[in-house]
């Protein structure tokens, strides 16, 4: 029966009925990253993803941002292109979207019907591993579907975690993309940057171009270990270019690059940050190598339009606030820098991180750059534990507070601000997308 999904939001609540490996809830045995049962779904539906020529991106931070602005760049080229992103900030819709507009209500309802009556009509035992899909691997079918249904030739991909076992890693890509790394999911892809490395490089497929930005040294070798065993052919940005000049303001970031012996480029981006500077140089390298006949004019159009809720997201006002859902200590780390660009003076900080990140290491870069503090709740999707990071907060910055309502962090933060100290929101996804929807 699909009466219960006559809109969009009522086919994401379906999809989000299934086990959903994002909270993190099932115990290990039961936690199956495996590619066979994707593989079966999307065979339910004549492969939609293989009419479509790919662009897979994986990383840790900046891989959103990155693909966004890949995406960007070819709409303006007119080449008709879709986008699938995650995490969400407020809904599920954000996740895909085809010409940097959002999904079609039609579409996406009866995709979510054919979808549904597939499901219902397969055996107890019709999933490989005896074990229903995912949630994320329903959202990865469904935006395969929706890009094949409404014309696209070109996807741009973005991995949800890892890389090897991602749901989205049954494509052959045209190139595939990573970006920095840092720890981050280490109870599901370990604990050091080589086997972060290693579970990220799963996406790289022989003889398709692999382009990668910054990464320590530990990360680039497992990636020139794995390009040269599949004969993949693996291009370092920073072999590439050279020092990125950028100018950052509320407004957005001006940068200057030069790419081998080409004369040196100006751009700008409606996105703020020297880091977003670094994922447009990553951007704009993929799609010179793999897609030449792009011209200058695209690049510029492409990055200036380009935008990404909850990603160093500036609302001007009295206070400014900026939101970020920086969750790493090293996104934290360039979150500051760009963060005090802007806003050099005292300022305000809302915090809320999920269990399982980094909050000491976030902590000590954070807490002594900032005037006050104060410590919420990230919302209820994943487990957080508020009083605990308050108290590592409060061990390095005495100006530390507990506000577990997120309405009352902001209303605090606004108060202490007097309508002039800038507030920053960070710590998770979550968070801002708490405080995004009081705002």
């Amino acid at each position: 029966m699909t009466e219960g999904l006559r809109t969009p939001e009522g086919v994401y609540s379906w999809a989000e009925s299934f086990t959903n490996l994002e909270k993190n809830t099932l115990p290990a045995d039961k936690r199956s990253f495996r590619l066979d049962r994707m593989r079966s779904l999307l065979a339910l539906f004549g492969n939609p993803h293989e009419a479509l020529r790919i662009i897979h991106v994986a990383g840790t931070k900046g891989k959103g941002s990155t693909a966004v602005l890949i995406a960007s760049v070819l709409h303006a080229a007119g080449v008709r292109t879709g986008l699938y992103t995650s995490p969400h900030v407020h809904s599920a819709t954000e996740r895909i979207s085809l010409q940097g507009e959002p999904p079609r209500d039609d579409l996406i309802v009866g995709l979510g019907r054919a979808i549904k009556t597939a499901i219902d009509a397969l055996p107890a035992e019709g999933m490989p591993g005896h074990f229903a899909p995912t949630t994320f691997e329903l959202l990865t079918l469904l935006a395969f579907l929706y890009f094949r249904d409404a014309g696209c030739t070109d996807a741009v991909i973005e991995v949800g975690i890892g890389g090897r076992l991602d749901a989205t890693n049954v494509v052959s890509p045209a190139a595939c993309v990573i970006t920095p790394l840092d720890l981050e999911h280490t109870d599901i892809l370990g604990d050091t940057l080589e086997l972060i490395a290693f579970e990220k490089a799963g996406i790289i497929k022989p003889g398709a171009p692999v382009f990668i930005g910054f990464q320590a040294p530990a990360a680039r070798e497992v990636f020139q270990k794995v390009c040269t065993e599949r004969g993949a052919p693996g291009t370092f940005l920073d072999e590439e270019v050279g020092a990125i000049d950028a100018r950052v303001d509320a407004r957005g970031t001006s940068f200057t690059l030069r790419l081998g012996k080409e004369p040196p480029v100006d751009f700008r981006l409606s996105l703020v940050g020297e880091f977003q500077a670094e994922n447009a140089a990553l951007a704009y390298l993929t799609l010179r190598r793999t897609r030449p006949e792009i011209l200058p004019a695209h690049y510029r159009d492409g990055f200036l339009s380009a935008t990404l809720p909850g990603r160093m997201e500036v609302r001007s006002g009295a206070p400014v606030i900026v939101l970020d859902g920086a969750h790493t200590p090293l996104a934290v780390t360039r979150l500051l820098e760009s963060f005090r660009k802007i806003c050099p003076g005292p300022s305000i900080l809302i915090f809320g991180s999920v269990s399982g990140k980094k909050p000491m290491e976030m902590a000590a870069i954070l807490a002594p750059a900032f005037t006050h503090i104060i410590i919420s709740t990230p919302g209820t999707f994943k487990e957080s534990n508020p009083r605990e990071v308050a108290e590592i907060f409060s061990a390095r910055n005495p100006a530390t507070r507990l506000e577990k309502d997120p309405r009352e962090a902001l209303r605090l933060a606004r108060e202490l601000s007097g309508g002039r100290m800038p507030i920053l929101v960070t710590g998770s996804f979550y968070m801002v997308s708490e405080v995004r929807k009081l705002l």
